[in-house]
């Protein structure tokens, strides 16, 4: 069937429409003509398989990676990099003037800040690793499901991470350690888990559904490969998804405890379940904006929710009286605490806890409160609390749009949206990072 482009998704999908109804349409650009296979998908909304491009968008531009039309971890590539800071602000407008237009009828969304590298810019990525014919390959979601499929090439990972897998794919060849197939339920490791510094040296961890000695591999890897500084193992036997991977027994099997990254000259210590922004060079642009939007003050006393390992309350720290930072991640306070104290920095505070659980202890008066949660967002909870607690000033750094607007109609009953900053933070994704300042009215 011929569909034509008339508006844009959220998730980098085209909508068409058929019989009055939205058709979605991956890889696709607005005002674009393309053929495409209508089919019903799982949600019982009408999509389309793109067939072939009639009419292309001005915007649209090839793409070289060769699993792009069947990979989950990309979606904008096939438009030129402009157009996706465009796209990204059109969405956020989109979301605001229809769901918030009284609340910022006077705000200008500000232009999309660009990445400094369009591609090979994770510093972080958990590798899925399959088993075809006695050889173990890297592998990638198909989009849309947990099936994978063989890659030999990654595009927005750091080259030293693709190389290091490939490296120790290799090795797991030579010594019979194979992946994990849950149809025959043989083998023994899930995925291959690599986070990379600025100097090109590798934290590897081994998610294994399966215990095995890896004692002969680790010490090949310590050998061969001096870049691998940390070696760790990660069983997770009850593994259905990635996130399950934080319910497992993680230990450090070779090398050293910590990655050492740094940001602004500050230094920060992490083992693997630790969160850090997955793109560094990013990473510095939107601290450096937080502590210019945030005004602070040397009397100032700030919450920092869902802190991480505390980069944000590192980086404020020097501008303030005092820092709360709350994170739920045991693993990722201790690293925060080691980090803050090869920092010499004494006037952040740390504790471990789901925030939710915690807002009716929290005794301090906070004049200012610094969240960045994950995709679900704040939530009623979180909102009444900050409502009922009054700081002058809040900045809510978003990585969900959607979750992000419903908030702020709850937030905006008592505070005023002062500034709309949409940050690329995953250039050739969908993905949007939002700062966002209120004041109190």
């Amino acid at each position: 069937m011929r569909f034509k482009i008339e508006r844009m998704g959220s998730d980098g999908e085209g909508i068409a429409y058929h019989k009055n109804k939205p058709v979605y349409i991956y890889y696709t650009y607005l005002g674009e003509e393309v053929e495409a296979e209508l089919f019903i998908n799982k949600r019982g909304a009408q999509e389309a398989n793109l067939v072939e491009v009639i009419k292309p968008s001005p915007y649209r531009r090839d793409v070289t990676w060769p699993y792009y039309m069947k990979s989950g971890s990309v979606n904008l590539s096939h438009i030129n990099y402009l157009e996706q800071l465009k796209y990204k602000r059109d969405v956020l407008n989109f979301l605001f003037v229809t769901n918030l237009k009284n609340e910022t009828n006077k705000i200008k969304i500000d232009l999309t800040v660009p990445a400094i590298s369009e591609l090979n810019y994770r510093n972080k990525s958990y590798i899925p690793v399959v088993n075809v014919n006695n050889k173990n390959y890297m592998a990638n979601y198909t989009r849309g499901s947990n099936q994978t499929f063989v890659v030999d090439e990654l595009l927005t990972e750091a080259k030293i991470i693709e190389i290091t897998a490939k490296q120790v794919l290799s090795l797991m060849d030579k010594h019979g350690f194979n992946a994990y197939n849950f149809r025959a339920k043989k083998g023994h490791i899930l995925a291959l888990d690599l986070r990379a510094n600025q100097l090109g040296e590798v934290q590897l961890t081994f998610v294994l559904k399966k215990k095995v000695n890896l004692t002969n591999i680790v010490e090949e890897i310590s050998k061969k490969y001096k870049h691998i500084v940390s070696i760790y193992e990660n069983y997770v036997p009850d593994y259905r998804n990635s996130p399950d991977i934080y319910n497992g027994t993680l230990n450090l099997i070779g090398g050293n405890k910590y990655l050492e990254m740094e940001i602004n000259n500050f230094k920060f210590y992490l083992t693997p379940f630790a969160f850090f922004q997955l793109n560094t060079n990013q990473a510095e642009k939107l601290y450096n904006i937080v502590i210019e939007k945030g005004s602070f003050k040397k009397d100032d006393l700030v919450l920092d929710a869902y802190s991480g390992v505390g980069t944000i309350a590192t980086h404020i720290s020097p501008y303030v009286k005092k820092v709360v930072a709350i994170e739920s991640i045991k693993d990722a306070v201790n690293d925060m605490n080691y980090s803050l104290k090869v920092n010499k920095i004494s006037n952040v505070k740390t504790i471990t806890g789901d925030f939710v659980k915690l807002v009716s202890y929290l005794k301090e008066d906070f004049n200012k409160m610094i969240f960045n949660p994950p995709r679900v967002g704040l939530g009623e909870e979180v909102c009444n609390y900050i409502i009922k607690k009054e700081p002058k000033e809040v900045i809510y750094i978003s990585c969900n749009p959607k979750t992000l607007v419903k908030d702020l109609k709850l937030l905006t009953k008592k505070y005023n949206i002062n500034s709309i900053t949409p940050f690329d933070m995953f250039p050739q994704t969908s993905q949007i990072e939002t700062i966002v300042v209120l004041k109190l009215k």
